[in-house]
């Protein structure tokens, strides 16, 4: 299926949840991508359905499916709207553009699998494994004032590891949130401080953190609809979500494993390393959340060879899901160990 989604966060949760049950998943990350993907490549396309967010930029999700429904091939192409906004209006909007369905967000996997199954043969089922897909790896998530953690792992299938990494994402890269919405606002850029909103609202959603969710939500409609109450609601915002943040940061840091040294002192051993690189290089090629576990593989199979700053700042691309920088420091960890990826395990 090809999921059209510009959040990066919003991507792996919704990949992994698809992954889960056995789904094959390309995305794109604006209706654009989308577009092109689609009508450029072979036809028909090998898509057997396309899971559609609607507010993105360049080109949202309605115009796409208006210019993909006006190329002859695609008509009959099963296209499933996802958006924050659960309206009689907004469903319309949805049908008149020439989608089949719809799914609210933050995605309730149950209502998507459901979904799905009106649209697809053999469609998802919750629970469902791919074929070689190994179980998500195991990692603490402590309880979290503020943060239902039963909701926000429903949505990433019971993948700990990254569940926990996305928390400390948020945490990094959304604590400045409001400073940028009023900074938009000053610029008279009222579109960027809607956007960004619209952002914080829904990565909260999917993870769980519902007063953000729901705080973010009526400063996104405030500025809508011209509250003259911004000023007051923007400042609320930013007040809860700073302490927000430092709760998430907090609960994250005391529960921290002690891995960044593992293997430091190891044995360095050459097969494991070979197999745990090749996996690691897959896994970041296809943008997959598993790759902080295959990393973790590959320091202990590196050992005393592995340099600390070198693999130090592999994981801190993985953390960031910066996958391009990612492989290219794989690449010169490959070249400083002297790994012959061929090699494998008896």
């Amino acid at each position: 299926m090809l999921l059209v989604e510009d959040n990066e966060m919003n991507r792996l949760v919704a990949t992994e949840l698809l992954q889960s049950a056995g789904a094959t998943v390309t995305s794109a990350v604006h209706g654009g991508e989308a577009v092109r993907m689609l009508t450029e490549g072979p036809q028909p396309p090998p898509y057997d359905v396309v899971l559609m967010d609607l507010q993105m930029p360049e080109m949202d999700g309605i115009t796409a499916t208006k210019l993909l429904r006006a190329n002859p091939h695609l008509q009959n192409l099963p296209i499933i709207a996802m958006t924050a906004h659960a309206l009689v209006e907004e469903r319309q909007r949805c049908i008149e553009a020439g989608m089949n369905d719809h799914v609210s967000k933050p995605i309730d996997p149950d209502a998507l699998f459901v979904t799905l199954a009106r649209w697809t043969h053999p469609a998802p089922s919750n629970g469902a494994k791919a074929a070689g897909h190994a179980p998500p790896p195991s990692a603490e998530i402590p309880e979290i004032d503020g943060v239902d953690t039963a909701s926000g792992l429903k949505r990433v299938a019971d993948n700990r590891q990254l569940y926990r990494s996305l928390l400390g994402q948020f945490a990094e890269k959304q604590a400045d949130a409001g400073d940028r919405m009023l900074n938009a606002l000053q610029k008279g850029d009222i579109k960027l401080a809607e956007q960004i909103a619209h952002t914080v609202k829904g990565v909260s959603g999917n993870l769980g953190i519902t007063k953000v969710q729901f705080s973010a939500a009526r400063v996104e409609r405030a500025f809508r609809e011209k509250d003259t109450a911004v000023p007051t609601i923007l400042s609320d915002f930013d007040t809860l979500l700073r302490q927000q943040v430092h709760t998430i940061a907090d609960a994250l840091h005391q529960t921290e494993p002690v891995s960044d040294g593992a293997g430091a002192a190891g044995t360095f051993n050459p097969e494991a390393a070979a197999a745990a690189t090749a996996r690691l290089r897959n896994l970041l090629k296809e943008s997959d959340a598993e790759a902080e576990d295959a990393f973790a593989e590959l320091r202990t199979a590196l050992g005393s060879e592995g340099k600390p700053e070198s693999l130090n700042a592999l994981a801190a691309s993985i953390r960031d899901f910066d996958f391009d920088g990612a492989l290219a420091k794989l690449d010169q960890i490959t070249a400083e160990t002297h790994i012959t990826e061929g090699q494998t395990t008896a």
